[in-house]
């Protein structure tokens, strides 16, 4: 089962107006960073009247009959703590073969079901089921029994929704493999794996012996990196195995989370491209901190599909890794832009204000 979860809009949101179901349904690859098939996809829905705005956007592989009401029951775990007001629910499905049947019935009626009675458990109203077989201009969208309605999905690459998404810096990604593929780790390289532990070696007497000069040695590191990154320059072996043992220190580690908040655009912006450098090029488990680096960095820029995949690389890594499940709790608990900057903040701050007092 695979499932995803987009972080909540900005506070402080582009404001478009969406009139009908088939304009939503064309804004949910924007929404969600990629273009779902086979899914079921949950669009948070807060205020009332004229006041409406969207919030997470949340979805899941197609499940069995016998996962159906596990699968819902896990979405609902993400989006109901977020507080909406409604829920609408979006199942992509093919039609499939129904003899018999002129007009068919839109297919998955037990996962629409399931929405329904999981979300009135807690309280959420789901007016809208709908089921669309692709998402693609022009493919027809129907409501699900005893609601009849019908239409056609507006244009999903040409329209408001996909200029704001560009102008935002996010990529809307042709499919959830294509999104992956985007931060895949190469071939295992033995070499690199032999470098990274020949430096945890070094590094277990350097820290016994430096303390705290050791971690700004470290820190020194790893800003070198990302001032090479900037300039265009390609990191070699002895580097990238020198910022694996580095970033495992967590004062390092939390000192460099600061940048992703930096005033100083160019500089989050170089450091983003680090993360994501060592996030395709370093094993397990030393890829774990600039997964969960590349997430948080993400996050205080609105969030993006690469989030969720961030985060799972770094679960994968290192199923213990604490700041990982520290960074999955807050995107869980709704938290917006403005909150997880505030956390960056104060732990970047922290983690620095001992680096110097060391």
């Amino acid at each position: 089962m695979s499932t995803d979860h987009r972080p909540p809009v900005p506070e402080q949101p582009l404001r478009l107006r969406l009139h009908e179901p088939g304009e939503l349904v064309a804004a949910v690859p924007h929404l969600l960073g990629f273009r779902p098939a086979a899914s079921l996809v949950l669009v948070a829905v807060h205020g009332t009247g004229r006041r409406r705005r969207l919030g997470v956007v949340a979805r899941a592989d197609l499940p069995p009959p016998d996962d159906v009401v596990a699968v819902v029951d896990a979405c609902a775990q993400r989006v109901v703590p977020t507080g909406p007001e409604e829920v609408t629910a979006i199942v992509v499905a093919e039609p499939g073969e129904q003899p018999g049947r002129d007009p068919a019935p839109p297919p998955r009626q037990d996962v629409a079901d399931a929405v329904r009675d999981v979300f009135a458990g807690h309280g959420v109203a789901v007016h809208s089921r709908l089921w669309v077989p692709r998402i693609a201009a022009g493919a027809r969208w129907r409501c699900y029994p005893p609601c009849d309605c019908r239409g056609e999905v507006a244009a999903t690459d040409d329209s408001p929704v996909a200029a704001a998404s560009a102008w935002l810096g996010h990529v809307t990604y042709g499919s959830r493999d294509e999104l992956e593929a985007s931060l895949a780790p190469g071939a295992p390289d033995p070499r690199l794996r032999a470098r990274i532990d020949a430096e945890v070696r070094a590094a277990v007497l350097d820290r016994e012996l430096g303390g705290p000069a050791a971690a700004r040695r470290d820190l020194a590191a790893v800003v070198a990196a990302r001032r090479e990154v900037a300039a265009g320059r390609v990191l070699g072996d002895a580097e990238l195995s020198r910022l694996a043992v580095a970033l495992c220190d967590p004062l390092v580690r939390d000192t460099v989370l600061g940048w992703s908040v930096d005033e100083d655009e160019a500089l989050a912006a170089s450091a983003e491209r680090l993360w994501t450098l060592l996030v395709r090029t370093l094993p397990a488990p030393e890829v774990a901190e600039p997964a969960v680096l590349l997430a948080c960095a993400l996050l205080v820029r609105g969030g993006s599909a690469l989030v969720g995949v961030a985060l799972e690389r770094a679960r994968r890594a290192d199923p213990s890794h604490r700041l990982t499940g520290l960074v999955s709790a807050l995107l869980v608990s709704g938290a917006g832009p403005a909150t997880v900057r505030e956390v960056v903040r104060d732990a970047a701050a922290e983690s620095a204000a001992r680096l110097r007092a060391g």
